[in-house]
């Protein structure tokens, strides 16, 4: 097994950098618009092509094709809940075209389209039995019934969303995301279950062209995709709570924008300058790369907590 994950590692590496140069060859510049409350610290990033999310789930895909492990479930269910995702990204990068204030899809109807794909996941994993109801909460366990199915479904939700709202630096979105990939590896080689570590090795790929300044960034396409599959990965492996408490930099950082909205819209004023909680440090005058290497590290922290605790 280390074999075959180190044989992974390295070609997903070699295929995303190569899909990389080939996509940037192509493609100069994007046309997605810079959102107008950030063109004041970050107005030199416009232009710059939103590609990296299509060269990640592209490399992983491709390497993984030829995984001798793909039969099973484990590794199957999360590469597919990437590329379901992935596109659901990628339609909202396309919308972002078409708008000079950034925006992609309505907030509502992304969130159906996210919706649909996670319940179509886990339609097919409950087909197959791939999901147990209960929750291992470490001291005990909590069997939730019917009822898991709707907290699976929050689940990914949670971790699509989440990621999404922390890609907004260079590099931020994917070093944050590497410890929980990890994470799930180790856990894997802990029980005995199976795993993949093409999509870890794609991401490191990926960042060699999204460390400042950026060639590219992931957009939609590419958080979307990182957020199902740790999601699914961790459904499927059993290690919700181990997960979520690994996720806890992403949790602050989607809770920053959901209590800025609430805020907003409920009282009429602002709790943050400016959400989610990077974009806030930002505008203070903090450096960017600053925030990106303070927040990567409190995502390591998270997930090394993580591992301590789990069984």
């Amino acid at each position: 097994m280390p074999d075959r994950l180190l044989l992974l590692f390295v070609l997903s590496f070699v295929v995303t950098f190569v899909i990389s140069k080939v996509l940037l060859s192509f493609v100069k510049q994007s046309d997605i618009a810079v959102k107008p409350e950030l063109r004041a610290f970050q107005k030199q990033k416009a232009g710059t092509p939103v590609l990296g999310g299509l060269a990640f789930t592209m490399g992983t895909l491709l390497v993984s094709l030829f995984d001798p492990s793909l039969s099973n479930p484990q590794v199957l269910f999360p590469l597919l809940s990437l590329v379901i995702f992935a596109g659901i990204g990628f339609l909202d990068d396309h919308m972002k075209r078409k708008h000079s204030n950034g925006d992609g899809l309505p907030s509502v109807v992304k969130l159906l389209l996210q919706m649909q794909g996670a319940l179509l996941l886990l339609v097919l994993a409950k087909g197959q039995n791939l999901l147990s109801t209960r929750i291992d909460l470490v001291v005990f366990q909590l069997d939730l019934g019917i009822g898991y199915y709707l907290f699976a479904l929050l689940y990914i939700l949670y971790f699509v969303n989440a990621v999404n709202i922390t890609d907004g630096l260079d590099a931020l979105a994917a070093g944050s995301s590497l410890p929980m990939l990890l994470l799930l590896l180790m856990l894997s080689l802990k029980t005995g279950s199976m795993a993949s570590s093409a999509l870890i090795g794609s991401l490191i790929a990926f960042l060699f062209f999204n460390l400042p300044p950026a060639r590219y960034f992931m957009g939609d396409c590419g958080s979307h995709a990182l957020g199902a599959y740790i999601a699914m990965s961790a459904l499927l492996m059993g290690s919700e709570l181990v997960l979520f408490l690994a996720s806890g930099l992403f949790l602050l950082e989607l809770a920053s924008s959901l209590i800025q909205i609430i805020s907003i819209r409920r009282f009429g004023r602002k709790v943050f300058t400016i959400a989610p909680l990077h974009h806030a440090y930002e505008l203070k005058g903090v450096k960017e790369s600053r925030i990106v290497v303070a927040f990567t590290l409190v995502s390591w922290l998270f997930a090394a907590v993580s591992l301590l605790i789990s069984r």
